[in-house]
């Protein structure tokens, strides 16, 4: 058995060889191979007169994920706990692109609402192939102190709610022999919101269900149903979030992106086949990085971006 001294002698060691020679090479093999992928993109599947549903519509990055689809075809049920945004949504939509669409007032962490919704929906326009699970809770009144019931309501919202939807609306796709799931997700799933660690785990466990469940389609070979998880970095959907950013620092480290923009691309990777679609792009590349390293080293990481954050902070 090896002395103390001596095991951690050759971990150090194996650490300093993983800095320097393993990283770097697999971070040029993941440039290489992202690069590749990127040239390589199918062309995007038509979903005219296909039917869709997306949490969390009315306004935001909701209304304007419903909006890229609407522009390609799809009738779109606006999905939303402010019922009267929504009919806005809906009919805006409508008189724009000609498709279906009708507001529908759901409570997403609510299972027999959704069950409600998927019956209300068929009648309506359609049964729903196309599901965008996109409702999301983030502020808190005092976000280094949530309540308890702030925390619940943000896990049934974020994370829970996922588990209903996809149950519900599988069954549509199982009979029609198609369909698409996306969930949008954050950077917060990929990289740890130190300071806000109840909205980063419901992140992190929304990117597992959604693995999960890819697993389980493949084994069930449902394999036209096809998965897609989008990893934005924060967007500018509210003023509230926008100030938060300044006050906070972080708008001085990431960019703030538009809903249009993600809204397109996230359904045109969704379209494309893609399994994970991380926005920006280059966020991918350093999130491969960081897992690479020890556990120590992400922690120095992480420390890292907090301090640089409060350096900018508003006081």
């Amino acid at each position: 058995m090896l002395k103390p001294r001596l095991h951690k002698a050759i971990v150090w060691t194996f650490n300093v060889i993983l800095a320097i020679f393993v990283v770097p090479i697999a971070l040029l093999v993941t440039t290489i191979i992202t690069n590749i992928e990127s040239c390589r993109r199918k062309e995007e599947k038509s979903i005219k007169n296909e039917v869709a549903v997306v949490t969390g519509s009315a306004t935001g990055l909701g209304k304007h994920l419903a909006i890229a689809l609407a522009a390609r075809g799809c009738h779109v049920a606006i999905c939303d706990i402010n019922f009267d945004l929504a009919v806005t949504t809906a009919q805006e939509i409508a008189d724009k692109y000609g498709v279906k669409t009708k507001a529908y007032k759901v409570d997403v962490s609510k299972y027999d609402e959704i069950v409600e919704l998927n019956k209300k929906l068929t009648d309506d326009i359609g049964a729903a192939t196309i599901l965008v699970n996109n409702a999301g809770l983030m502020l808190h009144a005092d976000r280094l102190n949530p309540t308890v019931e702030e925390i619940q309501t943000m896990i049934n919202v974020n994370y829970t709610s996922h588990f209903w939807t996809n149950r519900v609306f599988k069954e549509n796709m199982r009979r029609a022999e198609k369909g698409y799931i996306m969930a949008i997700c954050s950077i917060a799933g990929l990289h740890v919101m130190v300071e806000n660690e109840p909205y980063s785990s419901t992140k992190f466990a929304v990117r597992t269900l959604m693995r999960a469940l890819r697993a389980l389609l493949k084994i069930e070979g449902l394999h036209y149903i096809h998965l897609t998880t989008v990893f934005p970095i924060f967007i500018a959907t509210s003023s509230k979030l926008i100030q938060l950013s300044i006050d906070e620092g972080f708008g001085k480290i990431y960019p703030l992106l538009k809903s249009e923009e993600v809204a397109q691309r996230a359904v045109s990777g969704m379209l494309r086949g893609e399994v994970e679609v991380i926005i920006p792009s280059y966020i991918a590349l350093t999130y491969r990085l960081y897992v690479l390293f020890p556990q120590r080293v992400q922690d120095w990481i992480n420390a890292f971006y907090v301090r640089r954050s409060k350096k900018y902070k508003k006081i």
